[in-house]
């Protein structure tokens, strides 16, 4: 049983140093009080579960996205000294890395504008998280879009580059789905704000249409399409629960993942005018992936589909003490 949607966005890291853990799925082991409990690693593998090469050193990785040009990997990296994440960018082959931000509040979240020149990041510090863009050569440059007493989660950028897709987490629904216009007056409106739990939006690369995930109570969730900006339409694509959709660049594909942490393909067919919706095909698994993380990003898939990024876990919790696997 998954827990509810809006428990699953750590703020902090205050699970660095403690006596024990529990995964999902996994038995609870003793943790070492001078070493993180989580360590990951960025691998790449192909559409069968190949393992092809790993992007920068293991670390405890949060959130990460490829750029759009597929050259560069900005993730959230947790610092065990402050308890915070901050965000750094990595060459998608090879080991070169760079720190991003260095700032005193958690930047857990992040996205690439279409163009791959700026990023959105969020702050999170006692009270209130920021919403921020940066170009992505100065992060000290970064402009403030917005603030909220609870929580942001900036995920899907649309491909004009006009609108940025974010979550939020409400007491009486649980996460919804925001846009952010970044042109005009700018005020945000809800995309889906609903007694169900949204999450996971990802627009569609013709800007059409929003994968997302949607939980209601207890129940797993189960990976929608539905029209935007309205909202209508709504359509089906998961079978047996997932979250996390992507979609392939040429959104002839969405990917997700499921609960027992396959990752899934749905080949995706455009109707006629002037429904013009889209139909998905048989649902099929890929391979099963470790990643350490249910609130974090686990995944990200190359342009064409045919390699995908995952964060893999490093340390071993299921061997006599903790390991590093290899």
């Amino acid at each position: 049983m998954m827990r509810p949607v809006r428990a699953l966005y750590p703020t902090g890291l205050a699970v660095l140093i403690v006596a024990a853990i529990t995964l999902p799925g996994r038995r609870t082991v003793a943790a070492q009080p001078t070493a993180p409990f989580v360590l990951s690693q960025l691998t790449w593998f192909t559409r069968s579960g190949q393992r092809l090469s790993r992007v920068g050193p293991p670390a405890d990785h949060g959130t990460f996205e490829i750029s759009p040009d597929g050259t560069r990997v900005a993730v959230a990296v947790a610092d065990r000294q402050r308890h915070t994440h901050d965000i750094w960018i990595y060459e998608a082959a090879g080991t070169g890395r760079a720190r991003f931000t260095s700032d005193p509040a958690d930047e857990n979240w992040l996205l690439w504008s279409p163009d791959g020149q700026r990023v959105a990041t969020n702050a999170a510090s006692p009270g209130t998280v920021t919403l921020y863009e940066s170009p992505v050569g100065d992060a000290s440059a970064r402009v403030r879009l917005l603030d909220e007493s609870g929580g942001i989660w900036p995920v899907s950028w649309s491909p004009e580059g006009d609108k940025i897709l974010y979550v939020t987490n409400s007491p009486v629904t649980g996460n919804d789905i925001w846009v952010l216009p970044l042109t005009g007056d700018r005020t945000p409106y809800p995309y889906l704000r609903t007694a169900a739990s949204e999450n996971w939006p990802s627009i569609s690369p013709d800007g059409r249409f929003v994968a997302y995930s949607s939980a209601n109570g207890g129940a797993a969730p189960e990976v929608f399409v539905a029209r935007f900006p309205s909202g209508t339409d709504v359509r089906r694509i998961s079978a047996n629960g997932g979250s996390q959709a992507r979609w392939r660049r040429d959104g002839r594909e969405i990917f997700y993942l499921s609960p027992d942490r396959q990752l899934m393909v749905v080949p995706i067919e455009r109707g006629s005018p002037p429904a013009d919706l889209p139909a998905a095909g048989l649902v099929e698994p890929l391979f099963t992936i470790e990643h350490p993380y249910g609130a974090y990003r686990a995944f990200d898939v190359s342009a064409d589909g045919s390699r995908f990024l995952v964060n893999t876990l490093a340390v071993d919790p299921t061997a006599s003490g903790l390991r590093v696997s290899r």
